[in-house]
C-alpha cells in the first residue's frame, strides 16, 4: 500500500458536489479500492525500445566489467617498484620488450627492468601492476627513461572494478533509462524480464467535440484532450488505446466504456464529469460494476470535477473536459496509477525543482491545492517567476507557455509579491 501524508482537515464542501476531498485523501481512497493491482511479466530483447520499462527481477551480472585489467592511459606497463625514486634528475631506465594495442591479447611478460608500450583500454600484460603515462617518459631506441614514479595500480582499471561477476547491478522495480540499457548490454544480456506495459483506454465525451478542423461548425470545438492524454501515457511507459469521441448519449458512452474496460488495464475519460444535465458519467460508472465511483470532486484548482472509480477491479479516471484541468489531473492521478500498475510505488512525478521570486502576488483559495503556471526569466542575478494571468482551466496556452508550476498547498492563503518560491519545472527554458 502506498503511504501518503494527508492534511488533517476533513473533507471540504463545495456547491455542486456532495464533498471535495483533498488530493492525498482522494488518492488513498482510490488505491484502497483497487485492492491488489499487478500486471504480468514478459521477456523482452534489450534491443527493443525499453526506455521507461520496469524491471520485473533483479539483474545479476554474469561477468565482470572490465573483464580484464586494462590501461587507463597511453604509456608503458611496468612493475611499479622499478619506478620508485624516479625524477627528471634521477630517471629510471627500462628496456622496452613489447607493445600491446587495444583489442590485442598480450604475448609478453613484464619482468623487473622491462616495460611494455600500451594504449588506453588495452589489457595489462602479465607481471605489470601499473602504467607510466607517456608524458612521464623519454624514449631512447629500445629503452625508456621513467621521469616520475607510479604506485601499484596507478593508471589502470582492475578486473571487475566497475562490476564484479555476481553483483546485483539493477534492482527489481527500476525504471529503465539509457544508461541502464548500456549496462545491460555491457554485461552481455540479450533478454530481460520486464513488467508488461499497461494498456490505458482513452475516451472523450461531448456533443460539441469533433476530430479535426474540416468538421468544425458553430458551437463545435476540436478535441485536443485525447492526443494530449495519449502522449502523456506514452511518456510514462503505457500503451494508449484510442476509443474516440462518444456523444452525450448514455447508451453510447456505456457501450464504449464496457469495451475499453474489457480490453484495457485502466480507462481515462475526459468530459461529462461535473454535475450538469449532460454529465452522465458518474451515474454510468455506478451502473457498470462494483465498487463504482470512489471519489467525485477534489479540492484543486483548476480541475475539481475529477472523479475516480473502480469497476470490477479495473481503475477508471474521469477527467474534466477543459484541457488544463485534464492535464493536471492526469499528473495527480493517472501518472501514479500507471506506476502503481507497473509495481513502482510513488505518487508524484519527480520533477526538477528551481527557486525564483514572484513578480506579483498570488491569490489562492484556502482548503484547495492551486496550480499556478509561470514563465521564468532572469533579471540580473535573480530568477523571476512571472505569473501567467490568463490561466483558466480551458486556456491551453497557459500550459504551452509555462516553464514551471507553482503549487500552492491547501493550507496556504496567497503568496506575496517578491517571495522566493520553489517551482516544479515543466519545460526547460
Amino acid at each position: 500500500m502506498v503511504s501518503h501524508d494527508t492534511i488533517s482537515t476533513p473533507d471540504v464542501r463545495d456547491r455542486g458536489f456532495q464533498r471535495l476531498l483533498y488530493v492525498d485523501d482522494a488518492w488513498e481512497k482510490f488505491v484502497e479500492a483497487l485492492d491488489t493491482v499487478s500486471l504480468s511479466v514478459e521477456d523482452v530483447s534489450i534491443s527493443a525500445s525499453l526506455i521507461n520499462r520496469v524491471l520485473a527481477e533483479d539483474i545479476v551480472s554474469p561477468i565482470s566489467i572490465p573483464p580484464f585489467a586494462r590501461a587507463a592511459m597511453d604509456g608503458y606497463a611496468v612493475k611499479a617498484e622499478d619506478t620508485f625514486g624516479a625524477s627528471n634528475t634521477n630517471p629510471k631506465k627500462l628496456e622496452i620488450v613489447g607493445n600491446v594495442d587495444i583489442g590485442d591479447v598480450p604475448s609478453v611478460v613484464v619482468v623487473s627492468g622491462t616495460a611494455v608500450k600500451i594504449t588506453t583500454g588495452a589489457p595489462i600484460p602479465e607481471g605489470a601492476n601499473a602504467v607510466v603515462m607517456v608524458e612521464d617518459t623519454e624514449k631512447q631506441d629500445s629503452y625508456i627513461s621513467i621521469l616520475a614514479p607510479v604506485t601499484p595500480g596507478k593508471n589502470l582499471a582492475q578486473q571487475g572494478e566497475d562490476v564484479k561477476k555476481g553483483d546485483v547491478v539493477l534492482r527489481k522495480g527500476t525504471i529503465l533509462r539509457p544508461a541502464d540499457l548500456a549496462l545491460l548490454k555491457a554485461i552481455g544480456l540479450q533478454k530481460i524480464s520486464v513488467i508488461r506495459q499497461p494498456k490505458i483506454g482513452v475516451l472523450s465525451t461531448g456533443d460539441e467535440l469533433v476530430d479535426n478542423a474540416t468538421e468544425l461548425s458553430p458551437a463545435k470545438i476540436i478535441d485536443s484532450n485525447r492526443i494530449m492524454l495519449k502522449a502523456q501515457i506514452l511518456e510514462d511507459g503505457g500503451i494508449p488505446v484510442d476509443y474516440g469521441i462518444a456523444r452525450d448519449d448514455p447508451d453510447e458512452i456505456k457501450q464504449r466504456l464496457e469495451q475499453a474496460l474489457h480490453e484495457c488495464d485502466a480507462v481515462l475519460v475526459s468530459g461529462g464529469t461535473s454535475v450538469g444535465p449532460k454529465d452522465f458519467l458518474p451515474r454510468i460508472i455506478e451502473e457498470l460494476g462494483k465498487p463504482g465511483l470512489i471519489v467525485h470532486g477534489v479540492a484543486i484548482g483548476p480541475g475539481r470535477p475529477v472523479a475516480l472509480g473502480v469497476i470490477n477491479k479495473k481503475p477508471i479516471i474521469l477527467l474534466p473536459g477543459y484541457p488544463v484541468a485534464a492535464f493536471l489531473n492526469y499528473e495527480l492521478f493517472a501518472f501514479p496509477l500507471l506506476k502503481l500498475l507497473q509495481s513502482v510505488f510513488y505518487s508524484k512525478r519527480p520533477r526538477d525543482k528551481i527557486k525564483a521570486r514572484l513578480n506579483r502576488r498570488v491569490s489562492s483559495k484556502p482548503g484547495q491545492r492551486d496550480f499556478i503556471r509561470v514563465q521564468l526569466s532572469e533579471e540580473g542575478q535573480n530568477l523571476i517567476a512571472s505569473v501567467i494571468t490568463r490561466r483558466g482551466a480551458g486556456v491551453l496556452t497557459s500550459l504551452t507557455r509555462a516553464d514551471a508550476l507553482l503549487i500552492v498547498p491547501e493550507d496556504v492563503e496567497g503568496i506575496e509579491e517578491g517571495t522566493e518560491v520553489e517551482l516544479e519545472l515543466v519545460r526547460y527554458f
